[in-house]
């Protein structure tokens, strides 16, 4: 990257004081000495400074490849971006803003208990030293061109110049916390196809309710099998979150968006294997002579030899057998029950959370119309996108985080003309 700034009359505007936009708002000053944010919000980053620190992940240890396959279609569009930055770019960057970046043991990289406002605090503190100017309640609700260039920005019903624009005004998910589609709106103005928008990483609604009970409870390493009329659609093994209306976790989340599809002429069911390592006939039978030798203890006392307390209080809702009761008296009838709990625990997928609730959106600016090797827009010169204003959605973890990191990457330093 150049070490020598470029003079510009008119500065590069930063539409969004996310991840994305401040990202594009540091780069790019490395290179120009005229960068402005303009974020609607007054304090940045308001909508991942509601993500819980034990839910906060910045990236995931991948190579670019195996980063990008992740992003299914899109992987074509995102893997230049992640090649221009990606995790070791960002662990370096960071570091020199204290802020160390740790892997968990599942590969996810956190950054001792900082969360999201922890994170946009930091940003902002960088993006301020490097001379960029940061314009707090500022809504941007327009562009303008001439001669099919970028000239200037509305910004709270007020004309500003520009020599650039960096669109990373973010997802409409959680609008409870300031998302608008302001950026679609202005993407669209300008002949920019949207995608539409759909929830994803989202919490579902069963029609159980075992909420009181479970709600705020987690399994791991359970077999997740989503099932579409009664025919398997998507297996695999994770974490179970239980919710006060519902299920939630990683695969849940993950598949969220192609379950609410479904839903409209579908049933859909969740079904969960607490012993995926067992083969159901290997465990009836292991199970059988189990009870018989044990028959002088509850159920309850049983049941834990084998699984937390959390796994117990599912199978006794789901089985009805009560834990106090004795092995000895314990019915044919109730011993295919609970074993139809542990290998068979079945739930009825009923609705979702509204966008409200939404960690992400299926939707957003094609991406068709966007080049990944600069961000800029393929209608408008000097308009660049960052962030997921785009319609670019990967799976749950750090995989977000670091698309917007390196988006904004990308297009703060294709804005400021460090096309290096």
């Amino acid at each position: 990257m150049s070490s020598r700034k470029c003079k510009s009359m008119l500065p590069i505007a930063i539409i969004g004081g996310g991840p994305s936009g401040m990202m594009a708002a540091i780069v790019a000053s490395k290179n120009n000495d005229n960068v402005i944010i303009f974020n609607k919000n007054p304090l940045p980053g308001k909508k991942i400074s509601a993500v819980p620190a034990e839910d906060f992940y910045y990236s995931e240890k991948l190579p670019v490849k195996k980063m990008a396959a992740k992003f299914k279609d899109k992987s074509n569009f995102v893997s230049p971006i992640f090649k221009a930055f990606g995790y070791t770019d960002l662990v370096k960057m960071f570091k020199k803003m204290k802020l160390n970046l740790e892997l968990d043991s599942f590969g996810h990289f956190k950054a001792n208990g900082v969360a999201g406002d922890g994170l946009s605090k930091a940003l902002l503190e960088e993006a301020l030293k490097c001379g960029v100017i940061y314009k707090k309640s500022s809504r941007v609700t327009d562009i303008y061109l001439d001669k099919s260039k970028i000239s200037g920005v509305l910004v709270n019903n007020s004309r500003v110049s520009a020599s650039a624009v960096i669109l990373a005004s973010g997802s409409f998910s959680s609008p409870k916390y300031g998302a608008t589609k302001d950026g679609y709106e202005i993407a669209n103005k300008f002949g920019h196809r949207i995608n539409e928008l759909k929830p994803a990483l989202v919490d579902l609604t069963t029609r159980e309710k075992y909420g009181k009970d479970l709600a705020g409870k987690t399994v791991d390493d359970v077999k997740i099998s989503i099932y579409y009329d009664g025919k398997q659609a998507h297996c695999e093994t994770g974490t179970i979150r239980f919710t006060p209306s519902g299920i939630s976790g990683p695969v849940i989340l993950d598949y969220s968006s192609r379950i609410i599809d479904k839903l409209k002429d579908t049933k859909v069911e969740v079904r969960l294997d607490f012993m995926p390592n067992e083969p159901r006939e290997t465990f009836e039978s292991w199970l059988t002579k189990e009870i018989i030798s044990r028959h002088h203890i509850h159920i309850g006392r049983f049941l834990s030899r084998y699984f937390n307390d959390t796994v117990i209080k599912a199978l006794s809702l789901e089985s009805r057998i009560k834990l106090d009761k004795s092995i000895a008296h314990i019915t044919t009838l109730e011993r295919k029950s609970l074993i139809h709990a542990i290998k068979d625990f079945r739930m009825s997928i009923r609705s979702h959370k509204p966008f409200n609730n939404t960690r992400g959106v299926v939707g957003g600016v094609s991406i068709d119309e966007i080049d990944p090797k600069t961000c800029e827009s393929k209608l408008i010169k000097s308009l660049y996108f960052a962030g997921d204003v785009i319609d670019v959605l990967g799976p749950y973890g750090g995989y977000n985080m670091q698309f917007a990191f390196s988006s904004g990457f990308v297009a703060g330093r294709a804005a400021s003309g460090d096309l290096s």
